[in-house]
């Protein structure tokens, strides 16, 4: 498989340095290098590439401003100098994220994690446009489980290989991302992460409302599994869960739905001495 590219950076020596590593690594074509957001704009439009590698500082419009032009089934990588914008990044639904100068084994990493995430999507297709979203195209044939399930409780979940099932405990879901067709699920004991062939819209349906709160299109998480909440910036906002367990990062509205939901008094963990607590939800909340 090769991966056809974008690289989007204001400064060419980087760009010509993304382009040798890639052709190093091997497995990506470059089709395209544009020095601005609004010449990636129209390099979008005349060749859509697999993936785009955008740098996150650029002059007059940042990488973030180039995001509304990329389509659904087009991956992004961000690369810049500073690692603080990383959370930004996966907030915004990067599949990775680079630190320069880029090294060339975590580069190759980033490419075989394209490879498999294209492979996937090219196998299973994705909505096409105007398509109803996942809240009404995921019907399910099997009958309503969530009101009869507990913590305790295993259902049984596609894996992204066709015929494959894993069986998931309830309770060891801390939190559910949407990736289109698929879904990025962060289990606890031990902390992992794992991706199922199974959309956020039909995990909604199969998991408690008194365990699970929906926070829009794009996530799902189990409310009293939530260690701490940090407020990183106005966009940005990380949910902690299992000591071992990469954090989530939310952004602003779907930290607003918590925000509400944790309002209304739903039970959490016991918060610190040190820390404040969260109004209303007794959770450690950061800033």
């Amino acid at each position: 498989m090769t991966l056809s590219a974008l690289l989007v950076d204001d400064e060419p020596p980087a760009n010509e340095r993304m382009r040798s590593l890639l052709a190093a690594v091997g497995g990506v074509e470059v089709v395209g290098v544009a020095g601005s957001v609004q010449e990636a704009r129209g390099m979008l439009v005349a060749r859509p590439p697999d993936v785009v590698f955008l740098d996150m500082e650029i002059p007059g419009v940042t990488g973030l401003g180039l995001l509304p032009s990329i389509p659904d089934d087009m991956q992004v990588v961000f690369v810049t100098a500073h690692e603080t914008y990383a959370l930004h990044a996966f907030a915004a639904g990067a599949l990775d994220y680079l630190v320069k100068p880029v090294n060339i084994e975590r580069l190759a990493e980033t490419v075989r994690r394209l490879e498999k995430m294209t492979r996937l999507l090219r196998s299973e297709g994705t909505p096409a446009a105007g398509s109803p979203d996942d809240d009404d195209a995921d019907e399910s044939s099997e009958p309503a489980e969530a009101a009869h399930l507990g913590v305790a409780d295993v259902i049984h979940v596609s894996l992204p290989l066709k015929g494959q099932k894993a069986g998931v405990k309830v309770g060891d879901i801390c939190w559910v991302e949407g990736l289109r067709n698929f879904t990025r699920v962060g289990l606890k004991d031990p902390g992992r992460i794992v991706l199922f062939k199974q959309r956020l819209g039909e995990w909604s349906r199969r998991l408690p409302d008194h365990l699970f709160a929906r926070l829009g299109k794009s996530f799902l998480l189990q409310v009293a599994a939530i260690k701490q909440l940090e407020f990183k910036s106005r966009d940005v906002t990380v949910v902690t869960f299992a000591d071992d367990l990469e954090p989530l990062a939310i952004g602003r509205r779907a930290a607003t739905r918590l925000r509400e939901i944790l309002a209304r008094g739903i039970p959490g963990p016991a918060s610190s001495e040190q820390e404040e607590p969260f109004p209303g939800c007794g959770l450690p909340w950061k800033t």
